[in-house]
């Protein structure tokens, strides 16, 4: 991109974040979405952990379209009538967009894809480490103290199946995740329902795929009004957790 492109799109992204209502979606590869675009003001679309290297749509409707330098792109139309936006990435992930235009407040669009996978890095990361117990204490060390491993990314899979039981003895809020290559790692903020002290145990969160499970911090008890994390570690093939 030469430096006059890169001026142009931050000059309108920095008008669209003036204006636009930023909305964000977790869609899987594929799917349809529909959305009100500007046909006055300059429309923004992201996707999260991933650049966006192609928007196309018929001939003649999109007026401009910029990448901007961190892989998502601006684009403008002054179409009336409603048409279909298809969006690719660098990853391979892609979407459709029902478009439909109006004199309204640019589009702020931020995309998270529900089946990332992290990159080659994060698949190097995996394989190098000396044994399983190695990668999985190290991975835990570093998702406790935000240390991302290269290639791993951001994801908005933070499901941890637990029992019926579990879910009337813990309230859960699900805090954060990573995914690697072979490997998803989220934290769980949970407090007890009861009015008593419960005791813990690690087994209260393992399913098909859990690799392991431990409490940030370690504690054998959980008392009234108290939260501990849960972090748990799945094994993940071709985007799902394994059974």
């Amino acid at each position: 991109m030469n430096k006059r492109s890169v001026i142009g799109a931050l000059t309108l992204l920095a008008a669209l974040s003036g204006t636009a209502h930023a909305e964000q979606l977790t869609l899987n590869s594929g799917a349809r979405v529909s959305a009100a675009v500007s046909n006055t003001d300059p429309n923004y679309i992201r996707v999260s952990d991933d650049r966006v290297i192609s928007v196309q749509a018929t001939q003649g409707v999109l007026t401009s379209r910029s990448p901007t330098p961190d892989g998502a792109v601006v684009f403008s139309t002054v179409a009336e009538k409603p048409f279909t936006l298809f969006v690719q990435t660098e990853s391979g992930f892609a979407f459709s967009l029902q478009a439909t235009p109006g004199k309204r407040a640019g589009m702020s669009l931020t995309v998270d894809n529900s089946e990332v996978r992290g990159g080659e890095e994060a698949r190097e990361y995996e394989n190098k480490q000396d044994s399983y117990s190695a990668l999985i204490s190290g991975l835990v060390s570093r998702f406790i103290t935000n240390r991302k491993p290269a290639g791993y990314v951001f994801t908005k899979n933070r499901d941890v199946p637990v029992s019926a039981a579990v879910s009337a003895t813990f309230q859960m809020k699900p805090v954060t995740a990573w995914q690697g290559d072979r490997i998803r790692i989220v934290r769980t903020d949970i407090s007890s329902r009861s009015a008593v002290s419960v005791r813990l145990s690690e087994r209260y969160f393992w399913s098909p795929g859990v690799m392991a499970v431990s409490f940030h911090p370690r504690l054998d008890v959980l008392k009234p009004g108290a939260k501990v994390s849960v972090i748990t570690v799945f094994r993940t093939k071709g985007g799902a957790d394994e059974h």
